[in-house]
């Protein structure tokens, strides 16, 4: 239709507007980026404006480009709208030209003309031209948050990728044997986290450079000097100024300033890098109390944001879960975890040794389950990876006992693997018990593909399984005594069936507790307790 004036009444007139701005709308919201919307607005607009010429041009800054009809018709036609309206226009007989301000302050116009021998445009025509570019602008801002929401999607994932990335380097950095010395390894890793193209590493003493390393290796490349907008951080170790720098930050878009999340990488990465020296120097002589206090705090937070603050609520049956460890940092683990087909992963895990060096193999421990879950992987092989993974992520002493059950709410299917783990128990309803203890060695033990085996049984109503580590049949009273010589844990979960999950584990730890008296905790306490209801 023409909404030239003299077209119908301005009933018919007003339909044919409502009509021509929902056939906009819908092809507007098909485009994809500003050009592909501003295409689509000149076929709409040559639609309705039959036979007329349609030209669109953007303005970002001094000068307007042609986005849509090129043609001869300069943008110097084009009005600038006024202060703050976002909006301008101009009615010239046979021309009407529109501006209109989007959303990332840019400008949209339009330049109409009539055919030869058309009818001159009148205010309706200018209002209905207006109607269309307001149009234009909602769509517009609806693309780009939709932009703005892709931008920020892949700005999430990639600072997750980086956070894996430096929990990677951490257990890497902190190993002690390690293939290069850990603060050649961090420059490494920190230009690769922060995209920088050049870095440099000074350990200096007195003022004096003592050693120097570069990034790329070998000598300082051209121009590799610091200069403004780099990043750099440094710490003091037995007299000695450890100091990274990083500069000329690559992006697609060529060299951009560093941002806060590159600062707190990189001091990351330097404070694992003087944790490590630290600790290399204190194999020597006596590890100062003041950094193991900061090390076990950094441990300790990290531990508690991996294990979980509740436990998923599973149809028909009742799950509850404790943690309780015998320092700052533990090596205990626990989840329950929900899988993509609607079954659940319940895990229990014992690092050997505590401390520090434990908390961050259960950091490793969780990042790989977690992935390796998420993948789908079968509950054998799963075992048979995370053996590989966390043999090449630990020092030789360390090694981890795993317990892992894969349930099926709806029929009570539960497989389970054994990683050197102690025997969980399986209460029937009848009060007969089974010790659930097939799987391999322990994890981490032996750097081989070792052949771990499963076991699949059925639980049925009233069935109740106990999973824990040896913090509890293990915890001694005053005189040394075991807890599970004087009260083994087996007739205990024979003898007590409490309506709730929850009730159970209490009533579990405080008998403990009760046995140990004011005897310190000498190891973690965890347990995960699954009823089926």
């Amino acid at each position: 239709m023409n909404g030239g004036t003299g077209a119908g009444t301005p009933a018919r007139l007003f339909g044919g507007q409502i009509e021509a701005l929902e056939k906009a709308f819908r092809t507007l919201t098909l485009a994809a980026t500003l050009k592909d919307q501003a295409a689509r607005l000149r076929d709409v607009l040559g639609s309705y404006f039959a036979g007329d010429t349609v030209r669109l041009y953007r303005r970002t800054g001094a000068d307007w480009e042609s986005v849509a009809g090129g043609g001869d018709e300069t943008s110097s036609l084009l009005p600038t709208p006024a202060g703050d309206t976002g909006a301008a226009s101009v009615l010239e007989g046979g021309k009407i030209s529109v501006v209109q301000r989007l959303a990332d302050r840019s400008e949209i116009g339009v330049l109409l003309v009539r055919r030869a021998g058309g009818t001159p445009y009148a205010e309706p025509d200018l209002i209905t031209l207006r109607l269309f570019l307001a149009l234009f602008d909602s769509v517009y801002r609806e693309l780009a948050a939709r932009r703005n929401e892709k931008d920020l999607i892949f700005s999430l994932n990639h600072r997750v990728l980086q956070l894996n990335s430096l929990i990677d380097t951490g257990i890497e950095v902190s190993k002690l044997e390690g293939a290069a010395p850990p603060h050649h390894l961090a420059l490494e890793r920190a230009a690769s986290l922060t995209n920088a193209s050049k870095g440099v590493l000074r350990v200096t003493r007195g003022g004096r450079t003592e050693e120097e390393g570069w990034f790329p290796h070998g000598s300082p490349p051209e121009g590799a000097v610091p200069r403004e907008g780099g990043i750099s951080s440094a710490f003091d170790f037995g007299g000695e100024t450890y100091t990274f720098q990083l500069f000329d930050k690559e992006s697609r878009n060529g060299i951009i300033p560093f941002d806060e999340t590159d600062q707190l990488l990189l001091d990351a990465l330097s404070r694992q890098v003087h944790a490590s020296l630290e600790n290399l120097y204190l194999h020597q002589e006596a590890l100062e109390k003041q950094k193991i206090e900061q090390d076990i705090a950094v441990a300790a937070s990290i531990q508690q944001r991996i294990l979980p603050k509740s436990l998923p609520a599973i149809e028909g049956y009742d799950i509850a879960g404790i943690n309780i460890p015998s320092k700052s940092v533990g090596g205990d683990y626990y989840d329950c975890i929900p899988l993509p087909d609607g079954r659940f992963a319940m895990v229990i895990a014992d690092v050997a040794g505590k401390g520090v060096p434990a908390a961050l193999l259960v950091s490793s421990f969780h990042a790989y389950l977690t992935a390796y879950l998420e993948a789908g992987i079968p509950l054998v092989e799963l075992a048979r990876r995370m053996n590989r993974v966390i043999s090449r992520a630990s020092t030789e002493d360390k090694f981890i006992t795993a317990f892992f059950a894969v349930l099926t709410p709806s029929s009570g299917a539960l497989e389970t693997v054994s990683a050197g783990h102690n025997p969980v128990f399986l209460r029937h309803k009848d009060g007969g018990l089974v010790e659930l203890s097939v799987g391999g060695v322990p994890l981490g033990m032996l750097d081989m593909d070792f052949p771990y085996q499963s076991e699949t049984l059925t639980m049925a109503k009233g069935e109740r399984l106990l999973l824990y580590t040896d913090g509890i049949p293990e915890a001694t009273d005053g005189r040394q005594r075991l807890y599970d010589e004087d009260f083994p844990l087996k007739d205990y979960v024979r003898a007590h069936v409490p309506p709730r999950a929850d009730a159970f584990i209490q009533e579990l730890i405080a008998d403990v507790k009760n046995f140990t008296g004011s005897a310190p905790q000498n190891d973690d306490i965890t347990a995960l307790y699954l009823l089926k209801t």
